[in-house]
């Protein structure tokens, strides 16, 4: 297949159908009707130009995964009360404590459903859109970016140089009252000895009181307007599929790889959507070579960055496929690095196809030091503004030539 012409006008053309549908829809919090507006808008783009298209309906927990931030504050300062005016009742505090840890280490740490059930299910819709080839379907390419928008995160809103150090000092005031109330617990249990904090514990627990209390606030339920994380994704796709659709004159097909464009709904909500989509199509991603590209929070072009782990660290990606993605950067006169994706980053969509054994790209683009005070991500200033046409002309340029590589077989040449 020919090279494409991948410009500066694509690129600002991909800004502009962002901002048109954040004109049209407002935020997109999974389950509102903007959010569905906005993946009505998708499914008719995508319509455009690819051969099929679909929107898959489901249901998921949207606010189980967050739900950990405000049980972490309520806990905290219910406990701390416990032990000083009813240290009788302490297993109490202990089992709130304790059931707090596990809430955090399956919903965020390894994204488990842990406590969904006891959350009401809202609609949500995975939107995508096929291409096929002109020849035998010998591989499939998935090129992901899901149009969800977050909640907005209040210390990201303000005071972002402290963000990480927040977020650290509440866990360690958590975790200091949880194993002072398992250990007043045991010795209550095993020794009938009820102790009694000392004024020293009583007064730095207190000031535990004061941060957790803030972390109540940590989300303020205002939706952020996602412009980069991550509605200018799916706009990405949406050009992508423009450039390889055959419904367009003159187009040369792909020879023997089938592109799949989708748009997963509530990846903010703990890759629910990604999760769905693998599910139901799970035969179909055993059944032939399938790879996953996945885009999120593209910003700037000076902090795109390969993925090289997802799920805060703890699932690799394919390092061959990120080695020929470097490649491909390099070759376009692009210097794109790798990073591991940092404990308490979260994950994003490729997180899913990795586990189901798909070979699997991710591609961020921010800055995940927070050191500029002004990153857009989780911010009620998330908007097209912010976003560089540059970041979004290399991905562009890098995922198309991703795909014809892997369509003439160049997949493990670097």
């Amino acid at each position: 297949m020919k090279k494409l012409i991948i410009n500066n006008k694509h690129a600002k053309s991909v800004l502009k159908l962002t901002e048109s549908i954040i004109d049209k829809t407002g935020t997109r919090l999974t389950g509102t009707e903007s959010c569905r507006q906005a993946g009505r808008i998708i499914y008719s783009n995508l319509e455009k130009f690819c051969d099929k298209v679909y929107s898959e309906h489901f249901k998921c927990s949207r606010d189980a995964f967050l739900f950990h931030i405000r049980y972490f504050s309520v806990s905290y300062i219910l406990s701390y009360l416990i032990m000083i005016f009813l240290p009788e009742l302490q297993f109490i505090a202990t089992l709130i404590t304790v059931f707090g840890c596990f809430i955090i280490l399956f919903e965020f740490v390894f994204y488990f459903e842990f406590i969904d059930f006891f959350f009401k299910k809202t609609d949500a819709y995975n939107i995508s859109g096929v291409i096929n080839p002109k020849g035998t379907i010998n591989q499939q390419i998935i090129v992901s970016g899901h149009y969800d928008s977050p909640y907005v995160f209040g210390f990201l809103n303000k005071h972002q140089k402290l963000y990480k150090l927040r977020i650290a000092i509440s866990m360690i005031f958590y975790f200091m009252i949880t194993g002072l109330c398992i250990q007043i617990s045991y010795l209550s249990l095993y020794h009938h000895i009820v102790p009694h904090l000392s004024l020293h514990f009583i007064i730095v627990l207190g000031v535990g009181v004061f941060i957790l209390g803030q972390y109540y606030f940590f989300i303020n339920w205002d939706v952020s307007p996602g412009a980069g994380d991550n509605l200018v994704s799916s706009c990405i796709i949406i050009k992508l599929s423009e450039f390889f659709s055959n419904k367009i004159e003159n187009k040369e097909q792909l020879k023997n790889t089938r592109l799949i464009f989708l748009c997963p709904d509530a990846e903010e909500s703990g890759l629910r959507g990604a999760k769905e989509y693998v599910k139901k199509h799970e035969k179909n991603l055993q059944l032939i070579p399938t790879y996953n590209f996945n885009l999120d929070s593209i910003y700037k072009l000076e902090d795109l960055k390969f993925l090289e782990s997802e799920v805060n660290g703890t699932i690799s990606l394919d390092i061959n496929l990120r080695k020929k993605c470097i490649a491909i950067a390099k070759s376009l006169g692009y210097n794109i690095s790798s990073i591991k994706m940092p404990f308490g980053g979260g994950s994003t969509d490729a997180a899913e196809f990795t586990k189901a054994g798909v070979v699997t790209a991710s591609m961020i683009g921010l800055d995940t030091t927070f050191s500029s005070n002004n990153v857009p991500y989780h911010t009620s200033f998330d908007t097209v503004d912010k976003i560089d046409h540059k970041a979004v002309l290399a991905c562009l340029q890098i995922i198309e030539k991703l795909i014809i590589d892997i369509d003439n077989d160049k997949i493990n040449n670097s």
